[in-house]
């Protein structure tokens, strides 16, 4: 009987190590390094920069609700440069429509170099749950855009 004992605890003490032998190992992997922050998908470049949006002329509430997403959202992020964005950008609508489409002009200046631009991915940034109908608003507006950057020259 005393042998039977023996084997049960020995089983378990055996069992024990196999299970926690990953962990262990686990614990002495040096820790992962940080991860560097993503890449911008919409960094925008020279001195100030023009985006010209063309927007479907039946849904220009919609954007313009989004437009009030995307400035709330730098106006709230915890990235201070978001507040240096925020200050130079000025959005203007257009009075003449461009193939049928209303046009809304970013003027951003300055530019704030290697920062994202995007407008659903600012927006996700601080209102996570929010961002998908915002996206839906402003897929659905949208139907068309223009980069233009610019050097001042005097």
């Amino acid at each position: 009987m005393l042998r039977g004992v023996q084997v049960v605890v020995t089983g378990m003490a055996l069992a024990g190590f196999v299970l926690a032998g990953p962990l262990v190992a686990r614990a002495q992997e040096p820790a992962a390094a940080p991860q560097e922050p993503a890449k911008p998908v919409l960094p925008l470049e020279g001195e100030a920069v023009q985006i010209t949006m063309l927007i479907k002329p039946d849904k220009t509430a919609d954007f313009e609700t989004v437009l009030a997403k995307y400035k709330e959202s730098l106006a709230k992020s915890e990235n201070p440069q978001r507040k240096q964005q925020l200050e130079g950008i000025k959005i203007y609508k257009g009075s003449q429509p461009v193939q049928g489409n209303a046009v809304y002009f970013m003027m951003v200046d300055p530019v704030i170099k290697d920062q994202e631009y995007d407008i659903s991915r600012i927006i996700a940034e601080v209102f996570p749950v929010e961002v998908q109908q915002i996206f839906e608003l402003y897929k659905g507006s949208f139907a068309g855009r223009g980069i233009t950057s610019l050097t001042k020259v005097q």
